[in-house]
C-alpha cells in the first residue's frame, strides 16, 4: 500500500509538472505601465492572443524597474518605453533588450495645474518638465514649436547629440518675446503630477499624464505636441524584449497580435487623439 501510494504522488507530481511546463509555454508574461499600456494590453492585445491560444498575464510595473525585470528573465517582454529610452537605459551581453515592435505614440502636452484658470501661459509663469534627457529635448522642441523659447547652442555636443544640465535648465534656453520671465525646473517624472499645483504648467509624458492626472486630464491640456510621422515613428511606444528571445514563439505571437487592426480601432476609440496607433514590425527589420 505505502508503494502504490508513492507510484500514486510520483505519478501526481510528474503530471502536475508536464502540465505547468505546457502552461508556461502559452503563457507570455509582459510588466507594463498602468495606462495606456496595461489596459491596451489586457482589452485589446489579450482576446487576439487567446484566438492563437496563448494566455497573455500583465503586470503593471514601476517604469524604472521594468528592463531589470525583463532583463532578468521575470517577464517575457515589457511595454512602457520608446527606442531613445532604451538606447540609454539598456543592458549589455546577455541581458540586452532589443525593440521587437512599435505599437502606439502618445503626444506630449503641456498641462494647466488646478491654479491656472486661464489655462494660458503667459509671462512670468513656472513650467515643469521631466529630468529624464531623452525626453527634455522633446519638452523643449514642443515649447519651441509655439516660439516660447529657443533651445542654445549649449544643448548639443559637436557630434549633435543632446546634452542638458537638469540643475540649472534655464541656462540651457532662451525664452522668447512675451515669455522672457518664465522658468523651466526639472521634476522626476514619477513625481511630476504630483508636483503640477506647484508650478503653473507642467509638460507632461503621455502615459503619466493619463495616471497621474486623473479622469480630466484632456481639460488641463493647453499645448499639444506637433509631430511629425519621423517623430511619432522615433518616440513610438515599444515592446521590448530579451535579445536572446527575438525568434521565440512567443515574441513572434506578440508581435502579430500588436498588428491586429482591431487594436487600432481600441486605441483610437478609447484614447482618442491623446493616443497614435502605429504598428511597426522591428523583428522583421
Amino acid at each position: 500500500m505505502i508503494k502504490l501510494n508513492k507510484l500514486l504522488i510520483s505519478a501526481f507530481v510528474l503530471s502536475a509538472s508536464i502540465l505547468t511546463g505546457c502552461s508556461n509555454e502559452n503563457t507570455i508574461t509582459v510588466c507594463a505601465s498602468e495606462l495606456p499600456h496595461a489596459k491596451i494590453l489586457n482589452e485589446a492585445i489579450k482576446p487576439i492572443l487567446k484566438e492563437k491560444g496563448y494566455d497573455l498575464k500583465v503586470t503593471v510595473l514601476d517604469w524604472t524597474i521594468q528592463n531589470s525585470a525583463v532583463a532578468n528573465d521575470e517577464y517575457d517582454a515589457n511595454y512602457f518605453q520608446h527606442v531613445p529610452y532604451l538606447n540609454t537605459n539598456n543592458f549589455e551581453g546577455d541581458k540586452e533588450l532589443i525593440a521587437a515592435a512599435k505599437v502606439h505614440y502618445e503626444k506630449l502636452c503641456l498641462y494647466a495645474s488646478d491654479k491656472d484658470e486661464n489655462k494660458k501661459l503667459d509671462n512670468g509663469e513656472t513650467i515643469e518638465i521631466v529630468n529624464d534627457e531623452s525626453n527634455i529635448e522633446r519638452a523643449l522642441l514642443l515649447l519651441n514649436s509655439y516660439d516660447i523659447l529657443t533651445i542654445n547652442e549649449s544643448c548639443y555636443k559637436e557630434d549633435g547629440s543632446f546634452t542638458f544640465d537638469t540643475s540649472n535648465p534655464n541656462s540651457c534656453v532662451t525664452f522668447l518675446s512675451g515669455y522672457e520671465n518664465c522658468s523651466l525646473t526639472c521634476i522626476l517624472e514619477s513625481n511630476l503630477c504630483v508636483s503640477l499645483n506647484d508650478y503653473n504648467f507642467g509638460v507632461i509624458p503621455g502615459n503619466t499624464a493619463l495616471t497621474g492626472l486623473g479622469d480630466d486630464y484632456a481639460s488641463r491640456i493647453v499645448l499639444s505636441e506637433k509631430a511629425t510621422e519621423e517623430t511619432i515613428s522615433e518616440r513610438a511606444n515599444i515592446i521590448a524584449v530579451k535579445k536572446s528571445n527575438k525568434d521565440s514563439e512567443k515574441t513572434k505571437a506578440l508581435v502579430e497580435a500588436c498588428k491586429d487592426e482591431r487594436v487600432a480601432t481600441y486605441v483610437s476609440n478609447t484614447f482618442g487623439d491623446s493616443v497614435l496607433y502605429h504598428y511597426e514590425d522591428l523583428l522583421a527589420a
